[in-house]
């Protein structure tokens, strides 16, 4: 069974393929936040993985993750990359879905960053299936999930309030710093 963490830290980066999840036509965030490379980089520790973050443009929030896992050759490693993005004191984590079948969207995930740890919540497809349905959040579901419409601050807002149950608050990802 693949940890809660694995599934945070690979919904942070990409898609698997056949996933379902809530997807954005452009990275959430205003404006990319400034990575200060001390505090960003390093290696961090999350149950039953390691992963190395490197910092590729500290100017435009561009992160990349490593991490090692058991495939059917043998051991592999991902290598995945993202950007840290942010609209007032919300900061969302973006990648692009790698799915060449799709227009070109995001998947992201809501993070605080703290000095030595990073939490992340994922969306929770469900709900935003239903606030899709009933017209309070602009999107569209897809075979694959959720593709959201152009999103307002208001709308920002709901996905950080806890009372909408749209992020999914009882599992977060939470990663500590062990090592620069």
């Amino acid at each position: 069974m693949i940890s809660i963490y694995k599934i945070m830290l690979v919904s942070i980066f990409l898609i698997l393929a056949g996933c379902n999840a809530v997807f954005t036509p452009k990275p959430l965030g205003e404006k990319a936040v400034q990575l200060n490379i001390e505090e960003w980089q390093g290696t961090w520790l999350a149950p039953e993985m390691v992963v190395i973050t490197t910092v590729l443009d500290k100017d435009k929030g561009r992160l990349q993750a490593a991490w090692m896992e058991r495939g059917t050759n043998g051991v592999e490693m991902e290598v995945l990359e993202g950007s840290i993005r942010a609209s007032g004191d919300i900061m969302f984590i973006n990648t692009r879905d790698d799915n060449p079948n799709v227009e070109p969207r995001y998947l992201w995930m809501v993070l605080d960053k703290f000095e030595n740890h990073f939490t992340v919540w994922s969306a929770n497809l469900e709900q935003f299936k239903a606030m899709v349905a009933d017209g309070r959040l602009p999107g569209e579901e897809t075979e694959d999930g959720v593709v959201l419409g152009e999103l307002k601050p208001e709308h920002l807002e709901m996905i950080i309030d806890p009372s909408t149950n749209l992020l999914d608050w009882k599992n977060p990802g939470v990663f500590i710093k062990v090592s620069d």
